[in-house]
């Protein structure tokens, strides 16, 4: 007598099925990943408009692919400013996201910072509303750099800058938080408060802590 195996062959056939419909959702998660990543990849504002125009003095993007990476529904993101870092291959650039399309001097609206290494995106930070940032001097020779997120405040004659979170950036392009107490020897203002003549009274230190004056370590 010729044994029958049909309930096997249904039960293997249904669970090849599924195995199949597992791999193709995850195939489909990761292409989907792949597809929204800015990251490792050549960096062009021209990549990711979808409009782009220039006025002479900024760059404006309309941008589907950034909305949706960058998780936020403004119409525009506005090239605010460009940055080498001293030492290093890397290089940043901001873009602000806003629903009108010119440029304000102020930390009124979410901007957005990518790091750029050799001409690829490496990472990017998001800076919030009414908070500046300044590319800062982590170690002496000036080869460590960070990244000082706080607020400009204007008391009479003087300027400080107090600063909330404080990341470091890598060699290889990252932007890694570190401890806030992390000794900053040098945070020059952010850019939206840099004058021709730095004013003698600014000065710089962590939310809470010791306020210091420019390249304060040279007397040590």
């Amino acid at each position: 007598m010729v044994k029958k195996f049909h309930g096997k062959l249904q039960k293997l056939t249904s669970e090849t099925y599924k195995f199949s419909f597992i791999i193709i959702l995850l195939v489909c998660f990761f292409c989907k990943g792949q597809e929204n990543s800015i990251l490792n990849l050549p960096f062009s504002l021209n990549n990711y408009a979808d409009k782009i125009s220039n006025d002479g003095t900024v760059t404006i993007l309309q941008s589907k692919k950034l909305k949706k990476v960058l998780k936020n529904d403004s119409k525009y993101f506005i090239q605010k400013g460009w940055q080498k870092i001293e030492e290093s291959n890397n290089a940043i650039t901001e873009l602000e996201a806003s629903n009108i399309p010119s440029l304000l001097k102020t930390n009124s609206r979410t901007r957005y910072l990518f790091i750029i290494q050799n001409n690829i995106l490496k990472d990017t930070l998001k800076i919030e509303k009414n908070f500046d940032y300044s590319v800062c001097q982590l170690d002496k020779e000036n080869k460590k750099h960070g990244l000082a997120i706080g607020k400009y405040k204007i008391n009479k004659k003087n300027d400080f800058f107090e600063i909330h979170h404080l990341y470091q950036i890598t060699n290889s392009g990252k932007f890694e938080k570190v401890n806030l107490n992390t000794i900053i020897f040098d945070c020059p203002a952010p850019n939206d408060y840099v004058k021709d003549e730095e004013p003698e009274s600014y000065q710089f230190g962590i939310i809470g802590g010791k306020k210091f004056t420019r390249y304060w370590f040279e007397t040590l």
